[in-house]
C-alpha cells in the first residue's frame, strides 16, 4: 500500500503543479465538494420523504410503498429463501440476529449460502433494520437508494450551475494563462490541494471498504492491505471517517453465540 499511496502523491502533485490551485479548486475539487455534499443532503433528505414517525412507530409513507410493493413482489418469498427473508430482525448487545435465531445474521447467511455468502453477509447486515423483516428492510434500502439517487442527481446539477455561474461572473480572470494567479505560489498550493484531495478519496475508499468489514470476509483481506505498510498503517488507521461509521480498524471478527 506504502507504493500505492508515493505513486499517487507523485502523480496527485504533477496534476497540481501543473494547473494551480485556482483551477483545481473551482474545478475537480469544487465538484467533489458538490457531490459529496450533495450525497449528505440526499441521504438525510429521502427518509423525511418516506417514513413518518406515528403513534405505532415508525410507517411508511406513500411515496416509499409506490416502490417498494413491485420491490417487495419480485423479491423471493417462497421455500426456504422466503422463509428467511420473513424472518424479523433483532439487535442484541448491537450484534444483528434473525429472531428465534441464537446464530449471528452474518453467520447465518454465509452458512445459508454456499461459497458467497461471506461476501453477500456484510452487505446484507448493512441493509437489514431491526424490528424489519429482511425483505421488508431489502425493499426499503433499494427505494430509500433510487431517491437518494434522483435527489442527488438533481442537487448536483443545481450546484454545479450555480458553481459555473460564480466561476464565469467573479473568477473569469483565473482561467486566462498569462493571469498573475498563476503564479508559484498558485502551483504550490496546487500541489498541496491535489495532495489533500488523493487523501480524501484514500480515506473515502478505506472507510466503504470498512463498512463491509466483519473481521474475516473479503472486506478484512482489503483493509489488511490498506493498512500493510509504514505509511499506510498510520494513515488509513486514524482515518477520520471511520468514526463517523464506528469502526475501528482492524476489525475484530464476530463471535457466533
Amino acid at each position: 500500500m506504502d507504493y500505492v499511496i508515493i505513486g499517487g502523491i507523485i502523480l496527485f502533485a504533477l496534476i497540481g503543479l501543473w494547473k494551480g490551485a485556482a483551477k483545481l479548486f473551482f474545478g475537480l475539487f469544487m465538484l467533489l465538494i458538490i457531490m459529496v455534499g450533495a450525497a449528505f443532503a440526499a441521504s438525510a433528505i429521502s427518509p423525511l420523504i418516506l417514513t413518518k414517525t406515528t403513534d405505532e412507530g415508525v410507517e411508511f409513507t406513500p411515496a416509499a410503498t409506490v416502490l417498494m410493493d413491485p420491490i417487495g413482489g419480485i423479491i423471493p418469498d417462497s421455500d426456504e429463501m422466503g422463509e428467511l427473508l420473513n424472518k424479523k430482525i433483532e439487535d442484541r448487545d448491537g450484534v444483528l440476529y434473525f429472531e428465534d435465531s441464537d446464530v449471528a445474521l452474518t453467520n447465518a447467511i454465509a452458512e445459508y449460502i454456499p461459497e458467497v455468502g461471506s461476501y453477500l453477509a456484510p452487505i446484507v447486515a448493512a441493509v437489514a433494520i431491526p424490528g424489519m423483516t429482511l425483505k421488508v428492510a431489502v425493499a426499503y434500502t433499494l427505494t430509500r437508494y433510487v431517491y437518494e439517487i434522483a435527489i442527488w442527481v438533481v442537487l448536483v446539477i443545481i450546484l454545479a450551475i450555480i458553481r459555473n455561474i460564480i466561476r464565469k461572473k467573479i473568477f473569469r480572470y483565473l482561467d486566462r494563462e498569462d493571469n498573475a494567479a498563476k503564479s508559484k505560489l498558485d502551483r504550490v498550493l496546487g500541489i498541496v490541494l491535489n495532495i489533500a484531495i488523493l487523501l480524501i478519496i484514500f480515506w473515502g475508499v478505506g472507510a466503504l471498504v470498512a463498512r463491509f468489514d466483519d473481521g474475516a470476509n473479503w472486506a478484512h483481506d482489503a483493509d489488511a492491505f490498506f493498512l500493510n505498510g509504514t505509511i499506510a498503517e498510520p494513515l488509513m488507521a486514524n482515518n477520520p471517517l471511520l468514526k463517523l461509521i464506528n469502526v475501528t480498524l482492524p476489525v475484530a471478527s464476530e463471535s457466533v453465540s
